[in-house]
């Protein structure tokens, strides 16, 4: 999540990708998407930051949208929570598909306001990119096309799960994050385990994880219920679910004054071996940015880390460093493990719950003026500056020290050494909301580790540079690490 504590009368316009474009000419966007391609019901969840009265407000939200693919949202279910537990509207709406899959999304009566409007890039006809286009608020987020013949039973087996939870107020003694599993049946979660850290303490301070029960209630419409986990510690957390499929379910939290997202994936043989590209982020305890990302890879084979790298800004403070040694425990039967990641810079630890051998969630357990969790998936094929060729639906969150700023659109690579960014911003800077600034150029190279490095010109105030960690030739996590900024996400080939 975003946190900001200082006077929005600070904000000035910096990034110049919010202001103009140095582009090489006229840009033609490419693709073969459409009205056509938005169609069916699609569960979304979108986080960030109020500032429409001059002060900085978190919120949370998420749905469900049914697009009829002619360019009509004929239902909006909307949960919108910014100061106490979520308010629920309904409504309906409209939406417009460029070619390259870019566009936007109109939802009447959602978040409590007449209108909201959402800037878009598809992925996928299954899948999209988000953020929030209106003036005042800076959001960002993800739409994935739910399984209608699931929706109407709660979850049933065994999750993989991340929550990440902060107070209305964004004090750090407030936030929490939660990583492990639980194995429900007939609404009833019977066992559940898992790693907690709530401001800087793991486990509430003891040496073994958490165990919980709960709940899920069965979804009345829409894949939407509601439900609790209650810890061993006597904490309960409430939270409305969104069913995406029989093996996903998304979360929102409804505890009063407790603001979070989260999401399950079903677990399937959960293992930890090959390499590995992770993409964190977390809130801090020192006073001003509050905030750190991470990305990196690593390879892990026979419990010894053998290589790897991480990049790193906490409160605008930059970190690139290779990872030169290591070791893991071998999941047990529920997928959890720990694992260090030794570096020349000092050593990050970690709890990895796997979902499956491709796939995990982590903790970051080593750093108690940190709570950060993330995700990691086993990296596939090799990889050269031909590994990035095509276009990529992307998105980026975060800030600076005077300002929100969200990005999304397409990113193009040539397979050799060059790369295209045709972007839809959001800076709380310009008071516009969502503009197109134009088509930005840049270069990239890429390791055979993953990493790729891209320099973008006119991107940032300082070194234009963003960082890449591959996880295939068709998605990477990103991080742009310039000091005093605090932005990361997601780049996917669309297809």
């Amino acid at each position: 999540m975003k946190k900001l504590f200082f006077p929005l009368g600070l904000f000035s316009l910096v990034f110049c990708a919010a202001c103009g474009s140095s582009g090489p000419g006229p840009f033609i966007p490419k693709g073969n998407f459409s009205n056509a391609s938005l169609k069916g019901q699609y569960v979304y969840q979108l986080s960030g930051t109020d500032t429409i009265s001059g002060v900085a407000f978190p919120y949370y939200e998420a749905g469900v949208f049914v697009a009829d693919g002619n360019g009509n949202l004929t239902s909006v279910s909307d949960d919108f929570s910014e100061a106490a537990t979520p308010a629920l509207t309904t409504g309906t709406g409209s939406y417009s598909i460029k070619n390259d899959g870019t566009g936007s999304l109109t939802l009447n009566n959602a978040s409590a306001l007449v209108t909201v409007t959402v800037a878009v890039t598809m992925v996928s006809a299954s899948k999209a990119y988000l953020i929030e286009a209106d003036a005042g608020l800076n959001s960002i987020g993800i739409a994935e096309l739910q399984d209608t013949t699931a929706i109407s039973s709660s979850p049933s087996g065994t999750f993989a799960f991340r929550l990440h939870t902060a107070g209305t107020s964004q004090a750090f003694g407030l936030s929490a994050a939660s990583v492990g599993v639980f194995t429900v049946s007939g609404g009833i979660v019977s066992t559940g385990t898992m790693d907690v850290d709530r401001s800087g303490t793991l486990n509430n301070g003891g040496a073994n994880p958490l165990t919980f029960t709960g709940s899920f209630n069965t979804p009345p419409t829409l894949g939407r219920g509601t439900g609790t986990f209650t810890d061993s510690t006597n904490t309960t957390l409430s939270f409305i679910y969104y069913v995406v499929d029989a093996n996903n379910v998304r979360f929102l939290s409804s505890s009063s004054g407790l603001l979070g997202l989260g999401r399950g994936e079903k677990q399937s043989a959960p293992a930890l071996s090959g390499s590995y590209a992770f993409g964190g982020r977390g809130d801090t305890a020192t006073t001003g940015i509050n905030e750190v990302d991470t990305v990196g890879a690593f390879s892990a084979s026979g419990g010894s880390i053998t290589s790897g790298a991480i990049d790193a800004v906490e409160d605008g403070g930059t970190l690139s460093t290779t990872i030169t040694s290591g070791s893991y425990t071998t999941p047990g039967a529920n997928g959890r493990a720990t694992i260090t990641l030794n570096a020349s810079s000092g050593s990050l630890q970690a709890t990895l719950w796997m979902v499956s051998a491709a796939r995990g969630f982590f903790l970051i357990t080593n750093d108690t003026n940190a709570v950060e969790d993330g995700t990691l998936d086993l990296q596939s094929g090799s990889f050269t500056n031909a590994t990035l060729n095509g276009q990529f639906a992307f998105m980026m969150d975060g800030f600076d020290t005077t300002q929100l700023l969200d990005r999304l659109g397409t990113l193009t690579w040539d397979g050799t050494s060059k790369l295209t960014l045709n972007e839809i911003a959001n800076s709380s800077a310009t008071g516009q909301g969502a503009i197109s600034p134009g088509v930005l150029t840049g270069s990239y190279s890429v390791s055979s580790n993953g990493r790729a490095v891209g320099t973008i010109n006119n991107l940032s105030i300082t070194n234009n540079d963003l960082v890449f960690y591959l996880i295939s030739g068709s998605e990477a996590y990103i991080l742009q690490n310039d000091t005093g900024v605090q932005i990361n996400g997601m780049i996917s080939l669309q297809h």
